[in-house]
């Protein structure tokens, strides 16, 4: 069992942390974005979603 957990860490400590990976995700979706970009606002939101 301690082997197994020692390889699981090994593993582990070779990955990119989720938080870094979820910030590289959010910045190439922004980059992608484009210069026109603008704030939703809430009514747009509810709209998209069929919320009354």
């Amino acid at each position: 069992m301690i082997e197994t957990r020692e390889s699981e860490l090994k593993r582990e400590s070779g990955r990119i942390p989720l938080a870094e990976r979820l910030a590289a995700i959010a910045h190439d979706l922004k980059a992608r974005g484009g210069k026109d970009g603008r704030p939703v606002n809430k009514d747009e939101i509810d709209e998209l979603w069929g919320h009354p």
